[in-house]
């Protein structure tokens, strides 16, 4: 059976190593510290899963995001890492296509327990 493909974008998320080695056990996993990145690496890379990190409070480039990848590749799950606890953008990024959210700080083991629920369902 092939693994899955999640991409971990985020200055926090992306250096999480921790995070990391307990995605490796069941996903591929490819890291971009920042955002500008995402739609070249997932045009050439089978990316199934996004976390997806906000970087600034009250930004909508994250969401704005989330919007350009949903709808250029529907099938490519996101989860959005909050770490300002804007309830605003987590509404918006939900309208605009991503399927969970925690907030920092996260817990490791529920993230990875949400990334293979969701990958489980493709």
């Amino acid at each position: 059976m092939n693994k899955h493909c999640v991409l971990i974008c985020g200055p926090t998320v992306a250096t999480d190593n921790k995070l990391v080695v307990e995605l490796q056990k069941s996903t591929i996993v490819l890291k971009n510290k920042n955002s500008s990145r995402i739609e070249s690496t997932i045009k050439n890379k089978a990316v199934s899963l996004i976390i997806l990190e906000i970087t600034k409070k009250g930004s909508l480039t994250e969401v704005e995001l989330i919007k350009n990848i949903k709808d250029l590749y529907p099938n490519i799950e996101i989860i959005l890492i909050n770490g300002h606890g804007d309830r605003d953008i987590t509404a918006t990024a939900f309208a605009n296509g991503a399927r969970d959210a925690f907030r920092m700080p996260y817990k490791i083991s529920l993230i990875v327990e949400r990334v293979n629920a969701i990958l489980d369902q493709q």
